[in-house]
């Protein structure tokens, strides 16, 4: 395993990490010795980085993590999220350290290093998405999410702040100006990469404007959600079991089906040593800014197809050059 530091905390992290959301179904199940089984083999591959969210599985993944990890006696370098309702944003202090309390006991942990905003962020909380959104008054104004953060790094329960770059691009880019937080989540892969490159104006899918490199200058690290596109970049787009069902949709103009649409386009990426998934991945490792690729897996095939991503090298330039074209064509 390769690692790398964590922008500003100085923390050393792996270059995959363990995500355990509701999408992959593993960590949010009921089969333990699954879980252990992955776990431990992510823990056997050098994993150091365990990302988790009390709205994951409605608090079953920090359960089974947290149980998971304390089995084997695993020191890790561990993460949550807060999601707050449109109740609990009318008093964002309080119902931070609250979410958070109950987290760390679902965990079965004193403390966690990195604790997460995971709304949706916006320049007024009316933002039509169909999800709660924080404006940064409720992020930042007195008894905000914020104040929440510190109380709870004063106590000695979490260690470092971030959040989850969705929402409003210039928001975004307001939260990452502050100062204030130590990492960001961005949302980036083959086929939306503008938190790392240039997109035509106009792109179909959010424009997050270079959100990596706006990140790294000040010293945030940066960790990458959706390399996979929730599926839409592996051999088999339901892959994770989206049969009856579309996923929820996270980033806009990033839904499920039109994305396994746009991945037809990347055929040229997949070689006999390199499925599309490894190519995605590689992708996403390509960049020096960003500190860890996080990946949901739903069993140990996942897991061993992730890890020899490590040290597998970038995508040759001509792919590169071919990729670009298809960016400026919006996949056209």
């Amino acid at each position: 395993m390769r690692m790398r530091t964590l922008g500003k905390t100085g923390i050393s992290v792996s270059e995959i990490g363990f995500g355990t959301g509701g999408i992959s179904r593993l960590m949010v199940g009921d089969d333990r010795e699954a879980q252990l089984r992955a776990v431990r083999g992510a823990l056997d591959g050098g994993v150091n980085f365990f990302d988790t969210a009390m709205g994951y599985g409605s608090g079953k993944s920090e359960a089974n993590l947290g149980a998971a990890l304390n089995r084997l006696g695993a020191d890790v370098v561990l993460t949550t999220k807060i999601r707050l309702t449109a109740e609990e944003r009318e008093a964002p202090e309080e119902a931070v350290v609250a979410s958070v309390e109950k987290s760390l006991e679902r965990l079965g942990r004193p403390r966690v290093d990195l604790i997460q905003i995971h709304n949706y962020v916006a320049p007024g909380r009316d933002w039509p998405v169909g999800e709660v959104v924080l404006d940064l008054h409720d992020i930042y104004g007195v008894g905000g999410v914020l104040d929440g953060f510190m109380e709870l790094r004063d106590r000695g329960l979490v260690r470092f702040f971030g959040f989850t770059g969705i929402g409003h691009p210039a928001a975004l880019s307001e939260m990452i100006d502050s100062g204030e937080f130590h990492t960001v989540q961005a949302y980036f892969n083959l086929l939306n990469p503008s938190a790392a490159y240039p997109v035509p104006e106009g792109f179909s899918a959010v424009d997050y404007g270079l959100l990596i490199e706006r990140a790294a200058s000040i010293g945030m690290g940066v960790l990458a959600i959706r390399a996979l596109a929730l599926g839409a970049l592996t051999a088999e787009p339901n892959l994770l079991g989206f049969l009856d069902e579309r996923p929820p949709v996270l980033s806009l103009g990033s839904e499920y089906d039109e994305d396994v649409a746009r991945a037809e386009k990347l055929s040229f990426l997949v070689r006999e040593d390199c499925t599309l998934a490894q190519a995605a991945l590689r992708f996403v490792l390509m960049r020096d800014e960003v500190s860890c690729a996080l990946v949901g897996f739903s069993g140990e095939e996942q897991l061993a197809e992730a890890l020899s991503c490590v040290g597998a090298g970038p995508l040759a330039e001509d792919e590169m050059q071919r990729l670009k074209h298809i960016w400026a064509s919006d996949f056209a």
